[in-house]
């Protein structure tokens, strides 16, 4: 029966193309391990950035408004400006959104999943 079976090139054809499939679920489980790593430790970079940059603007903010304040002679005048600054920017980031919110994050992700066939050379 062995030798049946080792002579038979559609058996053996058969069992190729089931490793094939085999390899190849094999291939796209490992590249979305990969992807989803890269998306989890660049949600875990975003989200330690937004938070070391928020301390640092709340320092900033503070420091700038008490010397606004002391320049005023108005500690109150200092805070009003830093806070309308700071509404500037939520403004700004409000009419801009699309640009920051949606359009890099998109580029980013079409980047990270469409642009590792390109350098494997798999084109």
């Amino acid at each position: 029966m062995a030798d049946q079976n080792s002579n038979n090139p559609l058996g053996d054809l058969f069992s190729s193309i089931k490793c094939y499939i085999d390899l190849r679920i094999d291939e796209i489980k490992l590249a979305l391990a990969e992807n989803l790593a890269k998306i989890f430790s660049r949600i875990i970079f975003f989200f330690l950035l937004f938070i070391l940059v928020g301390i640092a603007l709340g320092f900033s903010a503070a420091a700038l408004s008490s010397w606004i304040g002391s320049m005023l002679g108005d500690k109150t005048f200092g805070l009003l400006i830093t806070a309308g600054i700071f509404i500037l920017s939520i403004i700004m980031l409000i009419l801009f959104r699309d640009r920051f919110m949606i359009n890099s994050p998109l580029r980013m992700f079409l980047r990270m999943f469409f642009d590792d066939k390109k350098k494997d050379g798999k084109e």
